[in-house]
């Protein structure tokens, strides 16, 4: 909004002419969904409390998970505070971002509609007259596939539209700036290759953020080191300089997702506020499932798609215990973990909380800033 505004305002007062470019209003996005999220999240967790629309510690499929989370006071916590997470988000982006950007758009419809699918997926959780534990596995599944099909399709498209963004349609290895899977390989392999690794991201990514939700600032803390090397990434990208220097892709639109991505990063900062150790709220699944896919959705449009692996660390971690698990119960029997996602071997050994997740907040710092080094060596 404020872009179609620089003129008039710049008339007015000659500093506004300095919000023509990405990194000030990147930068006005930051602080104003941090503030956002301030503002509006207080008066909403004493709604949810008020409406008694909190954590039921009988949801966990484990009985020491369960224990462990009524011992340390989690029961009837507000949940859903995904909910003021996302409209801080959105907000600064329409204020401070082009929405006339395809990029941008499509990773605000992406998000709102994970949210969407999570705050139903949360009333379920939240309803103590409801023996469920949530949405059914396939209620969940078919919509969030079919909107990360949409997605993927737009972008797919995108890349092939007259004047676009042709770079999108490539997949970009690490480190070796030789080795891209891009239209050489023939339409159909690359479209195959291209809708499998970007549904993946998104899902996976989106799942990983899930069932790292688990203990106090734990998701949206581990996310933050994640999103701040996106903001860089996405700015590279969308920069021609920067991506010439990198051997990086330009895609001018990119530069524009800059602005979402560190409305992302305030908001999160902003929901971290109340969500610290002792949390006053937690995300849920309104929060967990579009911060996941956003973050997917990031390194896609920077074509980090690959190394998001490495940059997501801990998320990565997380979600491959679980799935270790899984598969390995399944298939043989066998439990390689004492509990799955691995966040939970330390709390069930009595480790207290707050050094569990800063832990984690350590190691995804040290996770992102290598993956940004990847991408310098590139």
């Amino acid at each position: 909004m404020i872009n179609w505004l620089i003129p008039f305002l710049s008339d007015l007062f000659s500093p506004f002419a300095a919000f023509s470019y990405i990194g000030v209003r990147a930068g006005a996005a930051f602080i104003f969904s941090f503030a956002v999220a301030l503002v509006i999240g207080k008066p909403l967790i004493n709604r949810l409390r008020e409406s008694k629309v909190g954590e039921r510690t009988d949801n966990s499929d484990c009985d020491e998970v369960a224990e462990a989370y009524r011992q340390a006071g989690k029961d009837g916590t507000p949940t859903m505070g995904g909910v003021f997470w996302l409209a801080s988000v959105l907000i600064s982006t329409m204020v401070f971002g082009r929405i006339d950007e395809p990029l941008v758009l499509i990773g605000m419809v992406l998000m709102v509609g994970m949210g969407t699918i999570g705050f139903f997926d949360d009333q379920v959780k939240a309803n103590p007259n409801d023996p469920r534990k949530g949405l059914s596995r396939k209620a969940k599944m078919v919509p969030t596939l079919l909107l990360t099909l949409l997605v993927v399709g737009l972008l797919w498209k995108l890349g092939d539209a007259p004047g676009s963004y042709p770079e999108l349609r490539y997949i970009f290895m690490p480190v070796f700036k030789d080795m891209v899977i891009g239209p050489g390989m023939g339409l159909l392999v690359l479209g195959g290759v291209f809708f499998v690794i970007q549904i993946m991201c998104i899902l996976g990514f989106s799942h990983a953020a899930n069932v790292t939700d688990g203990l106090d600032g734990l998701a949206v803390g581990s996310a933050v080191p994640v999103l701040a090397a996106m903001g860089l990434s996405t700015y590279f990208v969308g920069h021609a300089n920067f991506s010439e220097y990198l051997h990086l892709p330009f895609i001018p639109g990119s530069g524009e997702v800059t602005v979402l991505v560190a409305a992302t990063l305030g908001a999160s900062l902003g929901f971290l506020w109340f969500n610290s150790s002792p949390a006053l709220i937690f995300m849920g699944d309104s929060g967990s499932l579009p911060l996941g896919a956003a973050m997917a959705y990031f390194a896609i449009v920077s074509k980090q798609e690959i190394l998001l692996i490495l940059i997501g660390g801990v998320f990565t971690i997380e979600v491959a215990s679980s799935l270790l698990q899984i598969l390995c119960c399944k298939y043989f029997n066998w439990r390689p973990f004492r509990k799955a996602p691995i966040h939970h071997i330390w709390q069930l050994d009595k480790m207290p909380e707050a050094r569990i997740v800063a832990r984690f907040w350590i190691v995804s710092a040290l996770f992102a800033s290598l993956g940004l080094l990847l991408i310098k060596l590139r």
